[in-house]
């Protein structure tokens, strides 16, 4: 009951850190009129305390603590210390205006705890129930206020229909938690329609802008409702769930499970979409697809394509290829174990087995090409941050590639350096290798021949950023050598793009085209610096001061040096510098080992022995 949800939080009240003043509103005049802005109110609290972090177990404690608050200062508590009594707020009691406030905190403190147990209910079925139970309270609670709200006479008109519209906001909730759609279609709608009339009576600017944001929070939920009624109907519109996403997306934390909703209802369609598709072309063979995931990682490949272009910044394009290769990742394990459990059977096919390896050479494609793309958007991304970047980007066909890259680079403070590019394609021309390396490749060779041009292409950038390098180090001759090499691979890039179908690879020409206008232009300016540098050591040698050497070390040369009449001439160096002399020799004395000495053998005093030694001699010898 309501007394249960007050008393677990009651006990927090004292380590409260909210001032009394600032939760409970003063109480109004008898027969004076009172305006309660409920939606500036719960968007205040929800902002102050927990929902700017998602956190809902902090604002439903809040909720709490300001119930239990209200209740004391107008001294409507249920009974009292062990007694329980319900008290009803009727429409006669409402005479102060902290009684709809009560009201409003208590629909509140519901919602939250809803919100709170909706993660848990994904893993946890049994918390869909604890989940619908707290909406459902939450909407006679919400019902309860604008009951009130319209008996009161104090009420004015637009305390009436912020009410109105906080009972059918809550009401679509519910709903929509229901799968409900219609029904939550028409409260969601009621909510948005008032909302922006509000917005447009309003005078601040401010709360103008808090209506409106209001109004956009709901439109999401509106438009996914008019999807599944649409399904329902047997029409469906995958680019608009993907747009409905992205609009959840980049809502406040309050469309979280909205955004939950869309992408279930994204993998149903992709799952539909995939019990459809029954093969692949791979080499111009068909090529069966038997497993689910498998199915389902192909749709999605061909929405993929639309998600990166509906993308706003470089960080989103980003996340999007990350997610997409560890769904690619996925789908290449679950074919290896295809062809595991197919090699292990008892029943082994040949032709079931050529048939997955086949498939397993289709999705690591995929997944090479995924991943060659990501790496071209990020060299992309970083070579926007050169004073040529403008310059290979301009025109490209490619444009969606790396959207939002001129903001991200005048905000981003980390410079990139060349070398850093030049990693990036060493990345992608190993991409390309790795292509080429597949099985059945050779078979394809129109595929062949526009790889073989693309990684000629790509090494025309790699040795452009490497010119690059040795520019920035000041070391033109190297530099020079590569921006004419760079030249000279580009001129062979595009003699294969001639071989290939224009209309396929006619970005990369494009590119290809830019990037020779660019060399052109760096190869002038690292000529002129070359030439630059040459005059200005000359210059430094023609300054140099022969008076700086000791006249001792310049006898062979005439020059005037007026230091040698002063009072002290610079003659020789001193102290002298260090010479290098040969190290002293090392003798061994070789005549030693050949020296005979003579036989002293003679000269020797020889020692008799006693009697204690001629027994010794007897007995042991």
């Amino acid at each position: 009951g309501n007394e249960e949800e007050e008393g677990e939080m009651a006990s927090d009240a004292a380590s409260s850190l909210e001032a009394v003043a600032d939760d409970v509103p003063p109480a109004n005049k008898p027969d004076e009129p009172f305006c309660v802005e409920i939606l500036l109110i719960i968007k205040d609290s929800q902002a102050q305390h927990g929902l700017r972090h998602n956190d809902y177990s902090r604002y439903r404690a809040y909720c709490a603590r300001r119930i239990h608050r209200i209740r004391k200062s107008l001294h409507f508590q249920h009974g009292h210390k062990n007694r329980y009594t319900p008290k009803k707020i009727t429409a006669e009691k409402v005479t102060d205006v902290r009684y709809l406030h009560l009201v409003l905190m208590t629909a509140e403190r519901a919602w939250a705890y809803a919100m709170e147990l909706r993660p848990q209910s994904n893993t946890e079925p049994r918390k869909h129930f604890a989940v619908l139970k707290k909406l459902r309270r939450a909407e006679q609670h919400a019902v309860e206020l604008e009951e009130l709200c319209n008996a009161c006479p104090q009420a004015d008109a637009r305390t009436k229909l912020e009410a109105q519209a906080y009972s059918a906001w809550i009401h679509g909730t519910r709903q929509f938690e229901l799968k409900e759609y219609q029904n939550a279609l028409d409260s969601f709608r009621t909510a948005r329609t008032i909302y922006e009339r509000l917005s447009e009576a309003l005078v601040d600017a401010e709360q103008r802008q808090t209506y409106l944001s209001r109004a956009q929070e709901v439109e999401p939920n509106i438009q996914y409702c008019a999807y599944q009624i649409g399904q329902l109907q047997g029409t469906t519109d995958v680019k608009k769930l993907m747009e409905l996403r992205k609009q959840a997306a980049a809502m406040s934390g309050t469309q979280e499970f909205l955004a939950a909703e869309i992408d279930n209802a994204l993998s149903q369609v992709r799952e539909k979409q995939a019990a459809k598709l029954q093969e692949v072309s791979w080499h111009g063979v068909m090529v069966p697809v038997r497993n689910e995931k498998v199915r389902v990682f192909l749709i999605h490949v061909q929405d993929s394509k639309g998600e990166v272009e509906r993308a706003e910044t470089h960080e989103a394009v980003m996340e999007l290829y990350d997610s997409f290769l560890s769904e690619c990742q996925q789908a290449a394990q679950s074919v290896q174990e295809d062809i595991k459990a197919e090699n292990s059977g008892k029943r082994r096919s040949e032709t079931i087995v050529s048939q997955l390896q086949q498939l397993q050479s289709y999705v690591s494609f995929i997944r090479l090409t995924k991943t060659a793309e990501r790496n071209l958007l990020m060299a992309q991304h970083m070579s926007q941050q050169f004073s040529f970047g403008n310059q290979l980007a301009s025109g490209s066909g490619r444009k969606s590639a790396a959207p939002g890259a001129e903001a991200a680079t005048a905000a981003s403070q980390r410079s990139v350096k060349p070398e850093e590019v030049v990693r990036v394609y060493d990345l992608v021309l190993q991409n390309v290798s790795d292509m080429l390396d597949l099985g059945g490749m050779d078979e394809d060779e129109q595929l062949t021949r526009e790889l073989s041009a693309l990684r000629m292409c790509f090494r025309s950038f790699r040795c452009f950023f490497s010119a690059e390098t040795f520019a920035s180090a000041r070391k033109w001759k190297e530099a020079l050598a590569l921006y004419e090499r760079t030249a000279m691979l580009i001129r062979d890039a595009e003699s294969q793009f001639s071989q290939c179908s224009p209309s396929i690879l006619k970005d990369e020409v494009a590119a290809a085209g830019r990037l020779s206008e660019v060399v052109r232009g760096r190869l002038c300016a690292a000529q002129a610096s070359y030439i630059l540098d040459v005059e200005a050591v000359t210059d430094k040698m023609g300054d140099l001061d022969v008076s700086e050497k000791p006249l001792l070390d310049r006898l062979d040369s005439i020059a005037v040096d007026k230091g040698l009449t002063s009072a002290q001439p610079h003659i020789i160096a001193f102290p002298p510098d260090f010479e290098p002399i040969a190290a002293k020799p090392i003798f061994f004395d070789l005549a030693l080992n050949h020296v005979d000495y003579h036989d002293l053998d003679g000269r020797v005093e020889k020692k008799q022995a006693g009697l204690a030694g001629l027994v010794k001699g007897l007995f042991w010898g």
